[in-house]
């Protein structure tokens, strides 16, 4: 059953590689930032990498990942931002000993955009 599940989420994650998502929010319950208004952006690619390094179906690098986030920040009318969380996980434990060679790879890049 546990490797069912392994093999589940393994194939979960390859079938939404290549992927970026970007979420939004504004309502801080009347609160604000100590810089003021801003909006929270959290931006999450999902990619298959080959050897711990290259891409091969999207790009879930922590660069890549970062410069969606900015680029979904400035969209979002921010002259800065304040990135106050990132982590790239890497699934090589999904489907051992494929997964060794070929693995999903997801990051994520979240914080505030500044007006």
């Amino acid at each position: 059953m546990r490797y069912a599940s392994a093999v589940a989420v393994g194939l979960m994650l390859m079938l939404g590689a290549g992927c970026s998502m970007t979420t939004k929010a504004t309502d801080f319950n009347g609160l604000s930032t100590p810089d003021g208004a801003a909006t929270h952006v959290s931006t999450t690619n999902i990619a298959v990498h080959v050897l711990f390094s290259r891409p091969v179906l999207g790009d879930a690098t922590l660069p890549t990942t970062v410069s969606n986030y900015t680029s979904a920040a400035k969209e979002s009318g921010a002259r800065q931002v304040r990135i106050v969380q990132s982590d790239v996980t890497t699934y090589w434990w999904i489907l051992p000993p494929f997964s060794f060679v070929i693995h999903p790879v997801v990051s994520n890049v979240a914080g505030d955009a500044i007006p």
